[in-house]
């Protein structure tokens, strides 16, 4: 079967079952050509929607720059890079520890995100003093706050609003233009999700990272050797998506191939297949989720079989 029989497969699967009716997009491009692009709501793919928490994936990239830039180091601890608002128990958390999800706090209670965004002011210093349930490398816990932590040390490091680096260091070489990325009561951009993207802006960041950092106009946004470790599983990983980890993406095999991918609610999924040159986006809209749904992301590993056996 040619990819695009496969992917045609796909999409009328994505037409005809009712699990996937939230699906918005999908997104394929192989070998840098783009196979198909499908829009399945009033929502173009190339106009910006809330990609949740895809955004991890695009604050490990970023992250990926700046330690290429030699702003970050990933053994710098939250006590170096945040005092002095840093309690004892989280100061050796290193920015390792965040990229993977084994800091070992507790994100439930008062400490899960939805609750933490309910405050008017100080995020990052209450996500700070979440209880510690594992030494900080021992154990993978999906956790939200993790991440908007790390977003807060990266942008102590750096020159310039985070934001504003995104755009200068990673937006605009993606050409990415329309970006919208909502900020916290400090002004701090969300570390753990609701930035937004299209599902063609998906495509270039997935674009970039199957070919190890290296943008299309041959440009190196980050070292090929953080792209290596990024995307090799530190731990087995957990829910939700049951997968590998490594910095912020979660890491899988399909059809006997390594892949990797970024994850989001509602069914936003970046797949990446770097010896198959292959790419894919699926996207869902949060407000036709139904029960018994699931995400389009099960119709991807027929595609990376078609790619694979074409390769």
């Amino acid at each position: 079967m040619t990819i695009e029989h496969a992917v045609a497969e796909a999409d009328a699967r994505i037409r005809r079952e009712p699990e996937l009716a939230h699906t918005e997009h999908l997104v394929v491009e192989h070998g840098g050509r783009a196979v198909a692009a499908y829009a399945y709501g009033r929502r173009a793919v190339d106009e910006p929607g809330d990609i949740f928490s895809v955004t991890k994936s695009v604050l490990s990239t970023l992250v990926g720059c700046a330690v290429s830039d030699g702003r970050l180091e990933l053994d710098a601890t939250v006590g170096e890079l945040l005092a002095p608002m840093v309690p004892e128990g989280a100061r050796r958390t290193t920015v390792r520890h965040l990229l993977t999800m084994t800091g070992g706090t507790d994100p439930s209670g008062d400490w899960d995100i939805d609750a933490v965004m309910r405050l008017s002011a100080g995020w990052t210093r209450t996500l700070l003093t979440a209880p510690r349930l594992a030494p900080p490398g021992t154990r993978f816990r999906y956790d939200n706050g993790a991440s908007h932590v790390l977003a807060a040390c990266l942008a102590r490091v750096l020159d310039e609003d985070l934001e504003e680096y995104a755009g200068r260091r990673l937006f605009g070489p993606l050409g990415i233009a329309r970006a919208h990325w909502p900020r916290d009561p400090a002004g701090l951009p969300y570390g753990f999700g609701h930035l937004r993207l299209s599902a063609l802006d998906l495509v270039a960041l997935g674009r970039l990272w199957s070919t190890g950092g290296i943008a299309a106009d041959g440009r190196r946004l980050f070292d090929a050797a953080y792209a290596a470790e990024a995307t090799r599983p530190h731990t087995a990983g957990g829910p939700p998506e049951s997968a590998g980890y490594g910095y912020l993406w979660w890491v899988t095999e399909m059809a006997g191939h390594t892949a990797f991918f970024a994850g989001g609610y509602a069914g936003q999924h970046v797949v990446v297949v770097p010896d198959l040159g292959l790419v894919t986006v699926t996207t869902g809209a949060e407000a036709a989720l139904r029960p018994g749904r699931r995400p389009a992301l099960c119709v991807i590993p027929g595609i990376v079989a078609a790619a694979s056996a074409h390769a």
